[in-house]
């Protein structure tokens, strides 16, 4: 027993070592003089991948470290690394085809694991509909793409952005429906808050972290593919997310479940990226590469610091983990540094890319200064109201058994937030 124990803890420390080291030779030998970097035939990198699989490498080197003490460790690390294969090739694939099933094969990881590892009883509810919500869009999907390949001869992404390639509006409109569910665009995130929910700690901070942004690189990626159409439909996309993400920001200001209002915060961040996206200028681009990357970092350390207070109180209501600052007041600082972070406060990324965001918003439309100044002000109130209910207030006295944490939690809270607030010093990847 002693020797499984031991071999169990040396398979982690090494999976997160080794992906740390990978992530920062990533991070140090590349190279940009090129579109895309050619691996082989059908895998290579370009501008949009590489800081995307650099948030992937780093999430999952945290994930393997806060792995200890969970059940069926083995089953969990293959199915991890299995997802963490997936995810890379989905990334670095360009053929079509590939890519569709690099795509897809990630809900079958993502599933397994709402479902093994869940916290509450409705986990296999929520996985249902995680499942149901993608497929009623993304089965129909693989014959629009068969279509674009069988019209044009070609299933290679960088020859398609190189072509002026045209589609039925309604099979445009439905092709782009099967990333906004990924995304998730306002009045299809219905999946998101109950997967949230149901899924263990690791799971949200994968969903959050590297799952939506597969929707977000498939938008962007089929924006350029289909340029022409996506002039004519964007402004569709852009007020529906507007409108939606102003909607949701208020939801959140009424929550009293932490969980759920991180989760709303992240649909609310989505549609902002999403609305800059479809602007089509280059710097809507930059804007929403970096909020990428920065609410990759930011959510997930804010579903880690609620997973904290959930595993002390084992409640997730902000009503029982109020003046938690009596109980815990060094982790008061990582969850001020986070949500500062979520408000866009300096030096975090998010600020840069908010700033980029609102620039291209107002240029595409200068009547939207108005909205984006009231989505800005809701998403600091939520995160201010987040931050003042859970760590002020009156203390609930039979709580008085909780720890101030342990040093692994302030460990990978500050290895989220410090790339989130440093990498703003250096954006060479720009």
């Amino acid at each position: 027993m002693f020797i499984y124990l031991n071999s169990s803890k040396l398979k982690i420390y090494f999976l997160s070592n080794f992906m740390f080291l990978l992530s920062l030779i990533f991070l140090l030998k590349f190279n940009f003089n090129l579109l895309w970097i050619s691996i082989s035939y059908i895998f290579g990198i370009n501008f949009f991948s590489y800081m995307l699989i650099l948030l992937i490498m780093w999430i999952f080197a945290i994930i393997f470290m806060i792995l200890m003490k969970l059940k069926m460790l083995n089953l969990c690390l293959y199915l991890l690394l299995l997802l963490l294969i997936n995810l890379l090739l989905n990334f670095t694939v360009m053929e079509l085809l590939m890519f569709y099933f690099m795509f897809e094969m990630s809900l079958i990881f993502m599933f397994l694991l709402i479902i093994m590892w869940g916290l509450g009883q409705l986990r296999l509810i929520a996985s249902y509909y995680f499942i149901f919500y993608t497929l009623f869009f993304s089965l129909p999907m693989l014959f629009i793409l068969f279509m674009l390949i069988y019209q044009n001869n070609v299933s290679m992404m960088f020859m398609m952005e190189m072509m002026l390639l045209t589609l039925n509006k309604f099979m445009f409109i439905y092709l782009m429906m099967s990333f906004m569910v990924k995304i998730p665009m306002f009045m299809l995130h219905g999946w998101l808050l109950k997967a949230h929910v149901e899924a263990p700690v690791f799971g949200s901070m994968i969903l959050a972290a590297i799952l939506l942004k597969l929707g977000t690189y498939g938008f962007l990626r089929f924006n350029l593919i289909l340029l022409n159409l996506m002039m004519i439909y964007n402004w569709m996309f852009m007020i529906i997310s507007l409108v939606g993400s102003i909607y949701i920001s208020l939801i959140c200001l009424r929550q009293i479940d932490m969980k759920l209002l991180v989760a709303y915060s992240s649909i609310v961040h989505m549609s902002m990226l999403l609305i800059s996206m479809s602007s089509l200028m280059m710097m809507g681009l930059m804007g929403s590469y970096l909020m990428m990357i920065a609410h990759g970092l930011c959510s997930s350390g804010l579903f880690y610091l609620v997973n904290i207070c959930y595993s002390q109180t084992s409640s997730r209501l902000m009503l029982i983990n109020k003046g938690m600052m009596n109980l815990m007041p060094s982790m008061t600082l990582m969850w001020f540094l986070l949500c500062s972070s979520n408000m866009s406060a300096p030096f975090s990324m998010n600020l840069v890319s908010e700033i980029l965001l609102m620039i291209s918003i107002i240029m595409w439309l200068n009547y939207l200064i108005i909205f984006m100044f009231i989505l800005c002000l809701l998403s600091f109130l939520y995160s201010l109201y987040l931050f003042s209910y859970v760590q002020h207030g009156q203390l609930n006295f039979y709580l008085m058994n909780i720890n101030n944490g342990k040093l692994i939690d302030y460990m990978v809270l500050m290895l989220h937030w410090l790339p989130l607030n440093l990498m703003i010093f250096k954006m060479f990847f720009l």
